[in-house]
């Protein structure tokens, strides 16, 4: 994956990722898969808010926004997102069948040390798999990745769903580091491995203080990533 491209330097933390509802992609770059078609993302109404619509057709691609988000006062992440449907039979640990409706990348480490990179994929996964988490098929020279399906099986497809995850919490669960902060965030919706047809729509991502009630986020699970 070209993550790498897009992470930015740990400077001065920014004010999160640009919202879709009040400013529609400005902020956020397309990033191309080497030897695949670009999924098309486009902004739309729903609801009477403006979101990000994404159309897949045999293709992967993704958008992303890099920038510095402080995870010691704002270490929540929250979003909400909606698919069209699910790729059923596809084993989701494996590079031929690495395809998800909808994802969402978190990234720490330095861009001019690629290898220094470690990525949280949070996904909706087609719940085949009956696992928390699991290593990227992707992870390699280029850093490291942990797939994390929030999201698994047909409850609630066509439905808008919000999710809410402790993201320093999970680099300590999924990496056991210390993460204070993270330098780029990104979309992807593909289908390049099941060459099928797909849709998803993503809302506004935000960042946000750890609440004092803390049954209000969902909690990282228990189980280590597996291969």
């Amino acid at each position: 994956m070209a993550l790498f491209g897009l992470c930015c330097a740990c400077g001065a933390a920014a004010a999160g990722p640009p919202l879709f509802s009040a400013a529609g992609l400005q902020g956020w770059e397309p990033e191309s898969m080497l030897n695949r078609k670009r999924t098309q993302y486009d902004v739309v109404e729903d609801g009477g808010v403006q979101v990000v619509a994404a159309r897949c057709d045999d293709s992967a691609s993704m958008i992303g926004w890099a920038g510095t988000v402080d995870l010691q006062r704002e270490p929540i992440l929250d979003w909400r997102w909606k698919v069209e449907q699910l790729y059923p039979g596809l084993d989701e640990r494996v590079k031929g069948g690495s395809d998800f409706p909808a994802r969402l990348y978190v990234v720490t480490g330095k861009r001019w040390l690629p290898w220094s990179l470690k990525t949280l994929i949070y996904v909706w996964s087609n719940g085949e798999i009956k696992a928390a988490s699991w290593t990227s098929p992707y992870s390699g020279a280029m850093g490291d990745a942990v797939i994390v399906p929030v999201r698994s099986g047909a409850e609630g497809v066509g439905q808008w769903r919000e999710e809410r995850r402790d993201v320093r919490a999970d680099f300590k669960q999924f990496y056991g580091l210390d993460v204070d902060k993270i330098g780029a965030v990104a979309l992807m919706t593909d289908c390049d491995d099941a060459h099928r047809r797909g849709r998803a729509w993503y809302g506004d991502v935000h960042f946000l203080p750890r609440p004092e009630n803390r049954a209000q986020i969902v909690a990282p699970a228990a189980a280590s990533p597996t291969d």
